[in-house]
C-alpha cells in the first residue's frame, strides 16, 4: 500500500510541474531560439526542429534553406 500512495504523490507532483512548465512556455516570448535535434513521442526518431532557448519549448519546423544553413556553420 505505501508504494501505491507513493507511486500516486509522484504522479501528482509530475503533473503539477507539468502545468508549469506550460504555463511558463505558453507566456514566454520565445525571443531566442535555434534549431535542435528533437525526438518524437517513442523516442526512435529525431528530427531538426525550432526550439526557444529561454523556455525549452520545440516552436515549429525549420524551412530547408534554415536546416542547410544550420548544418553548414
Amino acid at each position: 500500500m505505501e508504494e501505491k500512495q507513493k507511486i500516486r504523490d509522484l504522479v501528482s507532483q509530475k503533473d503539477k510541474i507539468t502545468k508549469e512548465i506550460e504555463q511558463i512556455q505558453h507566456e514566454c516570448s520565445h525571443s531566442d531560439k535555434h534549431i535542435k535535434f528533437v525526438s518524437d513521442d517513442k523516442g526512435s526518431a529525431s528530427k531538426p526542429m525550432w526550439v526557444c532557448k529561454i523556455c525549452g519549448k520545440v516552436l515549429n519546423i525549420p524551412t530547408q534553406d534554415e536546416v542547410k544553413d544550420w548544418i553548414e556553420k
